[in-house]
């Protein structure tokens, strides 16, 4: 389902951007902007886009499938001819599905939440209404249940996407990242050593 959500998306705005070369306004034209994305983290590429082979693995001995909705706020900080820099809020609500062992059956569900804090760098492509950006945000977090390496409870998490905005219609636009994300405590208790995933997510961004 998730697959034909995401394929559907992709034929939208490619084919708004077919319509709308004529454009001139390829950077967010307002401050402030609000956003809602969607997405699914797994360990393995081939997990994201629903098909058999694994292909680049962040990790290879547990299993942490994570299902995301975020909310997002950017506001531009300092802004050039073709790029801007922007801060970001990110509070999210996840929902995950984990094992307790190396290659176990017995699957546990669980939740997360927790609030982001970050920079975003974007540049955009002059000849469409397109941007591209690439992002770097942190924050504490709470999961209810983690695979054995790690505790679960209070933890960080740290990310790093690329992405693009394509503008849809006036202040709307369309949004589709791809990244990483890595979660543990600093340390602060045992074991601590890391919940890693390859995450896709696609939303909309308003502005205003």
């Amino acid at each position: 389902m998730r697959k034909k959500v995401f394929i559907i998306l992709v034929g939208i705005t490619a084919f708004v951007a077919s319509k709308s070369a004529y454009a001139q306004d390829s950077l967010f034209t307002k401050k402030n902007r609000l956003g809602f994305v969607i997405g699914t983290g797994n360990q393995y590429i081939g997990q994201l886009i629903g098909g058999g082979s694994k292909g680049f693995a962040v990790a290879t001995n547990y299993y942490y499938h994570v299902t995301f909705y975020e909310l997002e706020y950017y506001r531009t900080i300092k802004k050039k001819r073709s790029a801007e820099w922007d801060i970001l809020v990110q509070p999210q609500y996840n929902i995950n599905r984990y094992d307790m062992y190396p290659e176990s059956t017995d699957f546990l569900d669980g939740y997360e939440f927790g609030l982001n804090l970050g920079v975003l760098y974007r540049k955009s492509l002059s000849s469409i209404p397109l941007n591209w950006y690439i992002s770097l945000s942190s924050g504490p977090h709470y999961a209810s249940g983690t695979p054995h390496r790690q505790m679960s409870g209070f933890l960080f998490s740290n990310n790093l996407f690329a992405g693009a905005n394509l503008k849809i219609y006036k202040n709307l636009y369309a949004d589709v990242r791809f990244g990483i994300r890595h979660m543990s405590n600093a340390g602060t208790r045992l074991p601590n050593a890391g919940v890693n995933n390859v995450a896709l997510k696609e939303g909309l961004v308003v502005l205003f």
